[in-house]
């Protein structure tokens, strides 16, 4: 007799009392079978022995049917008396050595984990498989806290690339943010969440046989990406030269203004006017809507989002949380701002709390803003204290190592504001010099970048890295012209012709005027 070969992909875990009223928890589970659903664990915590043996051997029947394996959680004596093909503790239940002698050598065993140091336990002790969790709330369980993607592939990062230990997520998964979370679980050791477990998002969907497609597609989906992701950092080419990127930027300009994209922005009260000016007068056109209410229909018509978390209320964040859950699902891309991230706890957990729950395709901020979120997603830099807004001091003492690495890890592009400015996507890295000392005399022109990258993003699908150049540059060298500008006193004057200033900007200056090395 052989352990049975799993495929972890995607794991149904049964709760009865959430289970549709539609139909009963059999017909639940074969409907999800017949979607997709690949392993199943059947978890009664309110059934005595008896009751629970009684329903596993009538859930093993449908599961045999299909040729899918069934856990029984917890409850051993259920598992050996209708030969299940294994079973499922707890860190609160018995031990994995305990439920190795019992079950025997050719039973699949499962433990749940949520720290690194229960992940490389459950490897010692032998089991076959480990259930990371709780990635987010959910309705099962009052977690006391929650991993998010981050806390996932910090876990699965202790799990040895060459192990045979296979691992799930789980917690609060559902269609529209499994993408990401399988996605993200990729980290320096090369490995991928090998499945994603799921309660609620089948058992309690309207139809278990279409919500299981849809979640199997997107955990391929996110598999799929984490793969491509892990080639090209294992891979040394750089397929574009320094000329050719910098030739394609004035095209970038010219198609903005071409098409004039709608950017949603949810911003800072502060500078919600300048940002919008800033967004038309590049040729783009801006809504300021901080309202989660109508976020999911904006989605349908904009081009591309700005989550600016300078103006922090409850509300905000729960806007952003909306809309960047919306823009995943109609792909269309996310530039984070996080706005003096390190200078409160609040705001460090929203920055944590925003990377966890939307993929951002482009993180803006200072070098601050840069080291806390570094921290956050177990990236290692140096620190950078904030005062307000602002970051202190003369920032990195390797600013291209720590914007490339941190570009890599959250597999996004990085885009570094401060005297010289740092763009990368993970694996190319540009540094642009032009700008003007009056941009860091006005409030809002970090807001500005955000703003413009946003814009040039929705027209530039393929390439966030020239996106985020283009972005930048715009802004940079609409500072220079308007600092050469003979009626510029000062800051106030400045901030007008600024904006002048972007408007009159010609798409070939873009690569004439540019000053830019690339790496």
């Amino acid at each position: 007799m052989s352990k049975p070969v799993v495929d972890y992909s995607l794991y149904l875990v049964t709760d009865s009392g959430l289970n549709h009223p539609s139909r009963t928890l059999l017909q639940s589970i074969e409907d999800s079978i017949q979607g997709g659903v690949t392993l199943v664990q059947l978890r009664e915590k309110e059934l005595d022995t008896a009751a629970f043996t009684e329903l596993a051997r009538k859930v093993h029947e449908v599961t045999r049917k299909y040729n899918v394996p069934l856990l029984i959680n917890d409850n051993i004596n259920v598992a050996l008396a209708i030969d299940a093909e294994g079973v499922h503790v707890g860190q609160d239940d018995i031990s994995c050595v305990e439920a190795r002698k019992l079950i025997g050598p050719h039973k699949i065993l499962g433990i749940s984990t949520g720290t690194p140091e229960e992940a490389k336990k459950a490897l010692a002790d032998g089991a076959d498989y480990i259930g990371i969790g709780t990635c987010f709330m959910t309705q099962t369980k009052s977690p006391k806290r929650t991993l998010g993607p981050i806390g996932v592939r910090t876990i699965l990062e202790t799990v040895p690339a060459d192990s045979d230990l296979k691992t799930v997520v789980i917690g609060g998964i559902k269609h529209d943010n499994t993408r990401r979370v399988v996605s993200h679980s990729a980290g320096d050791n090369g490995r991928i969440v090998d499945g994603v477990a799921v309660v609620t998002g089948i058992v309690s969907a309207v139809d278990a046989k279409v919500a299981s497609e849809q979640l199997l597609k997107e955990y391929r989906a996110g598999k799929e990406a984490a793969k491509k992701h892990l080639e090209r950092q294992s891979s040394s080419e750089t397929a574009t030269t320094s000329q050719a990127f910098l030739a394609g930027l004035p095209q970038l300009l010219t198609t903005l203004r071409e098409k004039s994209p709608l950017t949603h922005h949810i911003s800072n009260f502060v500078v919600m006017n300048d940002t919008a000016n800033a967004t038309l007068a590049l040729g783009g056109s801006p809504i300021m809507a901080p309202c989660a209410a109508e976020a999911a229909d904006l989605s349908k018509v904009v081009s591309s989002v700005v989550l600016n978390i300078g103006t922090l209320t409850e509300s905000f964040v729960e806007c952003m949380l909306e809309a960047g859950k919306h823009a995943n699902a109609q792909s269309k891309p996310v530039v984070f701002d996080p706005v003096g991230a390190g200078a409160t706890t609040l705001r460090e957990d929203t920055t944590r709390r925003i990377l966890n729950a939307v993929h951002v395709d482009i993180i803006k901020g200072n070098a601050g803003e840069i080291s806390t979120i570094a921290k956050i997603v177990g990236c290692n830099s140096e620190t950078i204290a904030m005062r307000g807004v602002d970051s202190i001091g003369n920032g990195f003492s390797d600013p291209r190592t720590v914007v490339k690495a941190l570009a890599r890890r959250e597999k996004c592009v990085v885009a570094m504001t401060g005297k010289i400015d740092y763009v990368s996507d993970g694996f190319r890295i540009v540094a642009i010099e032009n700008g003007h000392a009056y941009q860091g005399r006005i409030t809002g022109s970090g807001c500005m970048v955000a703003s413009s990258i946003a814009s040039f993003a929705a027209i530039s699908p393929n390439d966030h890295l020239a996106a985020a150049v283009a972005g930048v540059l715009a802004l940079n060298l609409a500072g220079e012209h308007a600092g050469a500008r003979d009626d510029v006193r000062g800051p106030g004057t400045f901030r007008a012709a600024f904006i002048d200033e972007m408007a009159n900007l010609e798409p070939e200056q873009l690569a004439s005027e540019a000053r830019i090395s690339f790496d």
